[in-house]
This record gives C-alpha cells, structure tokens and sequence, in this order.
C-alpha cells in the first residue's frame, strides 16, 4: 500500500466540481464528503482550475490537486452549474469540452502513477465516471462511483450516455446512488439491477454546523436556496407567495431567494408582475456561513422543484435536508428523490409540483397553525439527528468502501 500515510489507504475522488475555498457556495457537500472519508482514509481530490486558484492546496487536512484544460481566462466550463447545458448549446464550448476531456483524462493517469491510491472515486457517472474508467482502462486499482442527479438524467435521455454508463458499471466495484430515485432511473435506462453493494445515502454531512444553528425566533421569513433554473420551480413559488398575500395577506411575511443563474432576471420581472417585489428579496449567491445564517432566520423553506419539459428531475434535495436540521418547516413536491426527504404531515409538507394552489395552500397552513409547524420542526430535526448523525455516516462509508480497500 503506497501511501504517505502508512495507516490509512489512499482514495482519489475524481471530479469535475469541487469547492474552490473553504466557505464555497460551490458543491460544499463534496468537501463535507471528502473530510467525513479522511477519517479513516488519506483523500486526495482531483479536479479542474479555475482562474485565481493554486494548481495544488490543502483544505481542512483534503489534499486539492488541479488540472489546467485552457488558458486561464478560457477555462469557464466548470464550476457554474450548467457545463452540459454550455456544451448542448454551442459549438465552441463543445469543442473546448472535448479539450476538457482529454486533458482531465491525461491528468488522471498522471495523479494516478504520482499517488498509487488504493481506491479511485468518480462523482458524476458522467463525465467523471467515464474519463476515470478510461484513464483506469489497464488498472487494477478499485473503481467507486457516486451519482448525483444531473449525470443520471442525461444517461436517460441519450442512448449515447447509456451505453457509456453500462461500460462504466462494468469496471466500478460498488456505486453510490444519492436517492432511491436516481437508483430506479439507472436500473430503468442501463437495465443494471439493483446491488446489495450500492450505497444509498444523500450527500449531507455538516451535521453539526445546522444542529447547532442560532435561530431568530418568529421571523415570519420564507426561503428558497438553489440555483435560479426552470428545474427547481421557483416560478411556482413567486406565483404561490403572489397568491398568498392577495388571499390572506400573510401579513409581515417575506420570501427570501438565495442563489444565483439563469432565471434570475425572468424572476426579477415575475415578482413586479405580480406586485410582490417588495416582500421577495433576491439574495444572489451567499458564502456558506452566510446561508447558515439564512437558514437560522427563516420560519419555512420550500423547495418547489417541478419536472421540466425535457423529463430533468431534482436529484434529491440536499437543501430540504439542511433546513430540517436548521429547524425549519419545508415543504417540497412530489418530484425527483424529494419523497425520500419528506414524510407528508409528519417531517414537513409534500404537494403536487407545478400546482401555485396547493402550494399557497400549504404556506397558509404552517403560517396560520403554530402548534402544527412546530411539531414538524421537531419531528423532523430528530428524524435528522438519528439518521445523519457523523458516527452514522462515517460508520456507512467506512463499511462501503471497506470491503475493498481492506483487501
């Protein structure tokens, strides 16, 4: 075993995102993955530059190691949240993709001779899984795999991808699914069963950061975190809030909207439209603490995602998560993994996607029923406390990567 720490294998997680600072809005569950594995493993993390950043740093004991695909100013596909989208629509962002590969393939095979790890983790079937088990064609190193959402919508939707996939699952030893959702959807496009080996388990591991969360005590505060696009429905939401304050009035109550993309200035424009800009207040994307901040401000959080016209689903909901542990009422749709999260009037409110009705509905009744809204609050967050306690996750994760790197 061929490690620098001689108690502790080697795990390389491979991936085309990661935070670029400690506090990163950018993939935190990764780093929150990464450190809850160092516990009993050496990680070493593996991903693109991005301007600004040192080719090489540590993080909180994670070892960051970079790979340059462009000049710096011309390395723009990751990190923004949309890299298959920038590819899909133009030309020359798919070329420098095919650059993207190519030398993300190259740098793997070179972090591999230079780490000899024990075990290679790829996020994201595609492309992490693809250009690690490419870079891996002759190794006889252990190939783990997580899925995460984004990836697994594109493997349904493109025969191209799912042929892809299956080569994939041919060379990972165990794979990791987010939700039973995305584990469903792979074994209906790459007709792969399901494995007493796959790991079901949410990437959600700050535990301690939300279960110790100051709170600001009736703060008559709604909140939205995530990215501004067509998949997370916070067109829904506008339109729901809108509806509440011309029927009840919801008085004092504000919605809070955290986070940044392509949607944003169609939001802007929805909220004057509906005469509710006043009360909605678009935060932009937030430093990590100060999102924990907005969680410890807020009586509700909705996460109103909806099924886009091209079948794009919502992973799971990490954020959903989050806000229970924070204390806070959700409420989410019948979309995606989010019936995972939710028990329906036990751990918060689960109604129809796409439905402003229901939705107005459902604020309506965890603002008007105090009594109600807290006993989800506190069912939830013990719910929480039980399942993704750090003993609990580090127990799952050490047994799942055991079985190999034990070998």
């Amino acid at each position: 075993m061929a490690t620098l720490d001689k108690r502790k294998p080697v795990i390389v997680m491979n991936t085309h995102v990661y935070p670029r600072h400690v506090g990163d809005h950018v993939a935190p569950f990764m780093h929150e993955f990464a450190k809850m594995c160092s516990s009993f493993a050496r990680v070493v993390v593996h991903c693109p530059h991005a301007p600004g950043l040192a080719m090489s740093e540590t993080f909180e004991g994670i070892e960051i190691r970079r790979f340059r695909y462009a000049s710096e100013s011309k390395q723009t596909l990751a990190y923004r949240g949309d890299m298959h989208k920038q590819v899909f629509r133009s030309p020359l962002k798919a070329l420098l993709f095919l650059k993207f590969l190519w030398k993300w393939r190259k740098a793997t095979k070179q972090i591999i001779r230079d780490v000899q790890p024990d075990a290679m983790h790829a996020h994201w079937l595609i492309p992490g899984g693809f250009i690690t088990s490419k870079a891996m064609k002759k190794s006889k190193i252990p190939l783990f795999v997580s899925m995460h959402g984004t990836d697994v919508f594109l493997v349904r939707k493109r025969k191209a991808a799912q042929r892809i996939a299956k080569k994939i699952f041919q060379k990972s030893q165990k794979n990791h699914f987010v939700s039973m959702a995305l584990q469903e959807s792979i074994e209906s496009s790459c007709q792969r069963k399901k494995n007493s080996n796959d790991l079901l388990l949410p990437m959600f591991f700050d535990f301690e950061r939300f279960a110790n969360i100051h709170r600001e005590p009736d703060s008559k505060k709604i909140l939205f975190v995530g990215r501004l696009m067509s998949v997370k429905g916070i067109d829904v939401l506008i339109e729901a809030f809108s509806h509440l304050q011309s029927t009840i009035g919801a008085d004092g109550w504000t919605l809070d909207i955290v986070g940044d993309g392509p949607m944003r200035e169609e939001l802007l424009e929805l909220t004057k439209e509906r005469n509710v800009s006043g009360q909605v207040t678009f935060h932009g994307t937030l430093d990590r603490e100060e999102v924990v901040k907005m969680y410890g401000a807020s009586e509700i959080f909705v996460l109103p995602s909806k099924t886009t016209p091209s079948g794009e689903k919502e992973g799971l909901g990490v954020v959903l998560l989050e806000a229970m542990m924070s204390k806070v009422a959700v409420i989410g749709t019948d979309c995606g993994g989010i019936p995972e999260v939710i028990t329906h009037q036990q751990t918060g409110l689960l109604i129809q996607q796409n439905d402003v009705e229901a939705l107005s509905k459902a604020m309506q009744h965890l603002i008007e029923d105090d009594g109600f809204r807290k006993q989800l609050i506190e069912d939830a967050h013990a719910e929480m406390s039980q399942k993704y306690s750090r003993d609990a996750i580090q127990h799952q994760l050490k047994e799942w990567y055991g079985g190999v790197l034990d070998d």
